[in-house]
């Protein structure tokens, strides 16, 4: 293992409980079997933790407007730890997680390791994950890990009235790693979101949050679009890249739970991420909701893997 390999370590959240649809903690082994098949040896080079979920859960929730979120805090917060300990040492977080309500535990261990930074998100996903349990219609918690690290209720666009243990939970995923937010929203910048409820919609307005859509990114080019970004987050000390696979279209990649049609096309998903991952000041890189049981052949998570082994070069050529 070279040096500068040593200085990555892999984060497995092998979860799926906050999803409508299961399958998503099958991705991680469907990437392994993928990097097998192309004699990559990716996982056996690099240095990784798992992340279980270990509550055995099933059945209905308990709760109505924000399912399973006692099953989803000790989650959410063995990752933040995770996470705060790895950039304690230096290294840099790719994390392969499941559902994507566990980037909030990406985001508040940033925090946790970084408490006087300026931390910027770059969110690249079909969808904006920022209702709270206050506005969602569904009550599934993929849809709120934004409003989590942000500490969002947006009662503005409330809907909801919740039971005091809902009111609960959703404290402790919203303070988890101070007593203030983990990220500040005007610190976000959204890449291919497409489908969202006005609820999300009012937040991204009210606080002028950018917003490039496939068709802009199209237009502008990946080296535009991501000099753009990196412009608009340049007080940030450290900043964070969050790849939902759906932000992709589902010709190219239908192996997820939420496929929203109009995405990018996996070779601008590809090189949005390794021109990303270049910039030094990008401490942490994630991939979630990878849905081995919506492929249409293996092929599907073997382009996937791709992704991010080209990633990890690129990483490794920056580092």
């Amino acid at each position: 293992m070279t040096d500068m390999m040593k200085n990555i370590r892999i984060v497995e959240v092998y979860s799926d409980i906050a999803g409508y649809k299961k399958g998503a903690s099958l991705g991680i082994d469907a990437l392994k079997a993928s990097s097998k098949e192309l004699n990559a040896d990716y996982f056996e080079k690099l240095q990784f933790d798992s992340i279980e979920d270990d509550s055995n859960s099933e059945g209905e929730s308990q709760f109505a407007h924000a399912k399973y979120a006692d099953v989803i805090e000790p989650i959410i917060s063995k990752l933040a730890h995770k996470i705060k300990d790895i950039r304690n040492e230096n290294k840099f977080p790719i994390v392969l997680a499941g559902d994507h309500s566990s980037c909030a535990g990406t985001m508040h261990g940033l925090k946790m390791a970084h408490p006087d930074a300026e931390i910027g998100v770059v969110y690249i996903d079909a969808h904006a994950d920022f209702h709270s349990p206050y506005t969602s219609g569904s009550g599934n918690m993929h849809g709120m890990p934004l409003a989590m690290a942000c500490a969002i209720d947006n009662l503005e666009c409330q809907r909801n009235e919740l039971s005091e243990k809902e009111k609960e939970y959703w404290e402790r995923l919203k303070f988890m790693a101070s007593d203030e937010p983990s990220i500040k929203p005007e610190n976000v910048v959204f890449c291919a979101v497409r489908d969202y409820q006005e609820e999300e919609m009012d937040l991204i307005r009210r606080h002028k949050i950018p917003l490039y859509s496939v068709a802009e990114i199209t237009q502008k080019g990946i080296s535009s679009t991501v000099e753009e970004i990196f412009k608009k987050l340049e007080y940030c000390d450290h900043i964070y890249v969050s790849f939902d696979v759906d932000s992709v279209d589902p010709l190219y990649v239908p192996g997820t739970g939420t496929p929203a049609m109009n995405g990018l096309s996996y070779e601008q998903a590809m090189q949005l991420n390794i021109e990303l991952i270049k910039n030094k000041k990008v401490c942490c890189w994630e991939m979630a909701e990878i849905n081995p049981l919506y492929n249409n052949s293996k092929d599907d998570s073997t382009r996937i893997f791709k992704i991010l082994e080209k990633v990890t070069q690129s990483l490794l050529k920056n580092y």
